[in-house]
């Protein structure tokens, strides 16, 4: 089976006689999964971790299995949208010595959500739009496409293959970057690098995301909402915000989503930047970054053979939509600029 993207080099450096880590290349993996779903769904507001296998081929050609464990993770998908949610798979960080997962304690699994294959259409493209981020930056969440088999543990009936992703950890981020994960209730606009407070709040509006927070916490969460802070510690500046859960967007398109309360528009795909004052000074040295990365960002579509017609369609001309905006000196200005928040 044709793989989702061709392999890309990365900086990271093979070891010697060990395989490439999982997110060394965006080649797709296929693995199996067994875990006992229908418990785990009937318990789905319990933090429950349940026994799992995970099947995979290494780089030999081998079949491996490992066993994990795995839970229920989210809100809006695994509570109001879904009827298979997200999870969060664990690893026995010891055993995984010498595997393609090695240094992994923890990975977060986007899944299939519903059977219906539309619902495929909205985790692939959430999938690219963390790999436009990744084109942008290296304050960036890595992805691993997947191809998963999941297969029930305790019944006999055929399982479900479907497109999923693993999504690196928030420390190994912050160790690529040689900064540390922090922890805080409220982060200052001002303590945010400038360069990449820019690069974040113009792929909010790219993707055109609204619901997030790069400077305070949701409710049950430390800072910040939708999104991660690194930096060399919680006294220190700068701080980098890392942005993450994008099936709420514009570009995703997920007929579930809807704008979150307060703000002033009619539908997702509706655009609205968001992005602080403090940082209109390196506003157009981001957007140049962005406009030199169109022709790289529109090819993730156009290669994504598991995208079909209509829906990569779709997403280039919601593509093109910002880079009209950002191409017009009169709309930065007006859209951006002066739409700022202080």
């Amino acid at each position: 089976m044709a793989s989702l993207l061709l392999t890309t080099p990365c900086s990271l450096a093979i070891e010697a006689g060990k395989p490439d880590k999982l997110f060394s290349n965006t080649s797709e993996m296929q693995i199996t999964l067994s875990a006992p779903w229908r418990d785990l769904k009937k318990a789905i507001k319990k933090d429950i971790r349940y026994p799992a296998t995970l099947t995979y081929t290494d780089t030999n050609g081998q079949s491996q299995t490992i066993s994990v464990e795995v839970a229920p993770r989210g809100i809006t998908r695994r509570f109001k949208a879904c009827s298979f949610p997200p999870l969060k798979v664990y690893f026995d960080k010891e055993k995984m010595k010498g595997t393609i997962f090695r240094g992994n304690k923890s990975l977060k699994l986007v899944t299939y959500c519903q059977k219906h294959s539309r619902y495929e259409q909205y985790y692939i493209k959430e999938f690219f739009a963390y790999r436009i981020y990744n084109l942008i930056t290296d304050f960036s969440f890595r992805v691993k496409p997947l191809l998963v088999e999941y297969k029930d543990s305790k019944q006999a009936s055929k399982g479900i293959t479907r497109f999923s992703f693993f999504i690196e950890d928030i420390d190994a981020v912050a160790k690529r970057n040689k900064l540390e994960k922090l922890s805080a209730d409220r982060v200052l606009s001002t303590e945010l690098d400038p360069e990449q407070g820019s690069n974040f709040s113009l792929f909010q509006l790219l993707i055109g995301n609204v619901d997030w927070s790069a400077t305070s916490r949701s409710a049950d969460t430390t800072c910040c909402h939708n999104s991660r802070i690194i930096g060399s510690g919680v006294n220190q500046s700068p701080k980098y915000a890392i942005p993450y859960d994008f099936d709420g967007t514009g570009l995703v398109d997920a007929h579930y989503a809807a704008p979150p309360n307060g703000i002033n528009i009619r539908t997702i795909r509706q655009r609205l930047y968001r992005g602080y004052c403090v940082h209109n000074s390196p506003l157009p040295m981001a957007a140049a970054r962005f406009q030199q990365q169109k022709p790289a960002i529109k090819r993730l579509f156009t290669d994504a053979a598991r995208l079909d017609s209509k829906t990569r369609r779709r997403a280039l001309e919601y593509i093109d939509g910002f880079y009209a905006i950002i191409d017009s000196p009169q709309r930065f200005q007006m859209e951006l600029i002066d739409k700022c928040r202080r």
